[in-house]
């Protein structure tokens, strides 16, 4: 019973990393109609707003989670390659040529529901909380 017990314990520590893996994998999500094909490089500039319009000349509207947010935090760092501190400071200085941030939503669920009512939105969020209503267009672990 005891080396059964280890086996399981055993095959579960093994199975860890793989289930952490694919809880913490996020998606870049835009709406199903959306065609775009994007790069990690093409969403940072999306969300940067140094790239304001899709392919066919409709603006682009980047969605963001709070700053608090961790989900963001990690967007930030890996599709940015910014610390929170730092984007405050970009958004700062780009204030006064009137260019504004990308709008913040409350929640992983109202980005979802945004991008899916809106043919122009781009978000992220969890790659387990993706359905059938948006379209996935970058993977990141």
């Amino acid at each position: 019973m005891a080396t059964r017990t280890i086996a399981v314990l055993l095959g579960l520590a093994l199975l860890a990393p793989a289930l952490a893996g694919e809880r913490d994998r996020m998606a870049v999500i835009v709406n199903r109609e959306r065609r775009a094909d994007l790069s990690i490089d093409d969403v940072a500039q999306i969300y940067l707003r140094r790239k304001r319009f899709w392919e066919d000349g409709a603006p682009v509207v980047p969605l963001n989670l709070p700053s608090a947010n961790p989900l963001r935090e990690r967007f930030s760092r890996l599709v940015l390659r910014e610390t929170e501190t730092r984007l405050a400071d970009y958004w700062n200085r780009l204030y006064f040529r009137g260019i504004l941030p990308p709008a913040t939503l409350v929640s992983t669920e109202s980005v979802r529901r945004y991008v899916a009512s809106d043919p122009n939105a781009i978000g992220y969020l969890p790659d387990s909380e993706v359905d059938g209503s948006v379209r996935v267009v970058l993977r990141l672990e």
